[in-house]
């Protein structure tokens, strides 16, 4: 079995190596994405619940483990005191409003476990994203 995540809800998924390349409906989203080559592309589950309330993690474009995001430790401290954003947080969703919906709860679980940022400024845009290129709406969150 190949274990992996939604590429754009984060859900937890496996499927038996036979259906490597074939679209998998995701159960959370509903979204079509493609069963990975292998455990080498699929996102590590390791420490991480199955269940569909646990907060999924964030990942980065395109969904690799290698691209996985992970907190990080950075020099300059946050402000908190409206004089600047000194961090940047892009999420990305297709265009559907379940998978809207989701981001956006998505933005406010990652605001509620992170209590010290101040959301500065926000962008939003639509543009083509992934392998058939299907329109995504993309955030960027400076805080």
């Amino acid at each position: 079995m190949i274990q992996f995540r939604c590429t754009q809800c984060d859900e937890a998924m496996e499927a038996p190596e036979s259906m490597t390349g074939e679209l998998l409906q995701c159960p959370r989203c509903k979204y079509p994405g493609k069963v990975p080559a292998s455990t080498d592309f699929a996102i590590e589950l390791e420490g991480q619940d199955n269940d569909s309330t646990s907060a999924p993690s964030i990942t980065a474009f395109g969904g690799s483990s290698s691209n996985k995001v992970k907190d990080r430790k950075f020099n300059r401290p946050l402000n908190s005191d409206g004089t600047g954003a000194t961090r940047v947080k892009t999420f990305h969703s297709v265009l559907s409003d379940t998978a809207i919906e989701y981001m956006d709860d998505h933005i406010d679980e990652w605001i509620d476990k992170h209590p010290g940022i101040e959301v500065k400024f926000t962008n939003m845009t639509i543009g083509l994203m992934g392998k058939r290129s299907e329109p995504h709406l993309i955030m960027t969150v400076w805080y």
